[in-house]
């Protein structure tokens, strides 16, 4: 009896425990929390606004609403997107362009789960002309992605997203987590900051093709220029033929050589024994 009385006595204990906190982002981190003990941006100008204004700083991942089913825009106000129009998490709707954003470096996100559950998630980011000093409303948002029940990974859920191409600057990720094995819809703003796009750099401009001069043209002579005496010999690329030595002029060869000594030595001996014989003619 006195058993049954204690699990009965704990078991009401338990029921006015509040409920652990399930999952909120954190990478690039929402609002809530990086307003959570312990992180360096707790002191930022919103997050203190925020705070004195009742935020339960520990309970940055149970921003939830039950029996939502979809219904988000039904269920959430305009001005209240922050906090799923929770008074306690109101501080979190603060409009202001000091709440510390995060300049996106990938496009890997990750979702904290410190209770998992099965469910989908949805993701939009605000449209072009977004103002932080202004209340978010439904109409400020587009969105870009829809991930039906993801895997759990170290404790987290993790997503490779793709942002639209023509955002750039300051912009808010809102994300809407819908449970399927339980009935609540989870919520959270996260302030971030996109670069722009880098540019291609402008093609190198090619020099203009040079045109080509003309080739000169010959002066044209009159018809009463005297002509000259000598007609000028047209030049020519083509190289000349060097002449070639005929064969008359061709130096004697060694027996024509010889020939005539023999016939010069014996018009010699001729001539002296004629010298010869005149004079011994006179003689006699």
């Amino acid at each position: 009896m006195f058993r049954l009385l204690g699990v009965l006595s704990l078991l009401m204990m338990l029921s006015v425990v509040p409920a652990h906190a399930h999952g909120a982002p954190t990478d690039p981190a929402s609002r809530a929390f990086l307003c959570s003990p312990g992180q360096p941006t707790a002191s930022s100008p919103p997050c203190r606004s925020a705070i004195a204004a009742g935020l339960p700083s520990k309970e940055w991942d149970n921003i939830r609403l039950p029996n939502v089913r979809g219904q988000d825009a039904q269920k959430v106000p305009d001005g209240a997107l922050c906090s799923a129009g929770l008074a306690r998490y109101g501080g979190l709707d603060l409009p202001s362009a000091d709440w510390p954003a995060t300049k996106l470096k990938s496009t890997d996100f990750t979702y904290k789960a410190t209770i998992p559950h099965q469910g989908s998630f949805r993701f939009y980011v605000t449209r072009d002309g977004y103002a932080p000093n202004r209340p978010l409303r439904w109409a400020d948002l587009d969105q870009f992605l829809n991930v039906p029940s993801p895997p759990l990974v170290n404790g987290s859920y993790e997503f490779k997203v793709q942002l639209p191409k023509n955002r750039t600057g300051r912009h808010l990720i809102y994300t809407v987590w819908q449970n399927t094995d339980t009935p609540d819809t989870y919520y959270s703003c996260t302030d971030v900051e996109i670069a722009a796009l880098a540019k291609p750099a402008p093609p190198t401009a090619q020099p203009a093709p040079v045109a080509a001069a003309p080739p000169a043209q010959a002066p044209v002579r009159s018809s009463s220029a005297a002509p000259s005496a000598k007609p000028s010999t047209p030049s020519s690329s083509i190289p000349r033929p060097v002449p070639v030595a005929s064969s008359a002029e061709q130096p004697p060869s060694s027996a024509t050589r010889f020939g005539m000594s023999v016939v010069v030595a014996a018009l010699g001996g001729l001539a002296v024994l004629g010298g010869f014989l005149l004079w011994r003619r006179r003689i006699l």
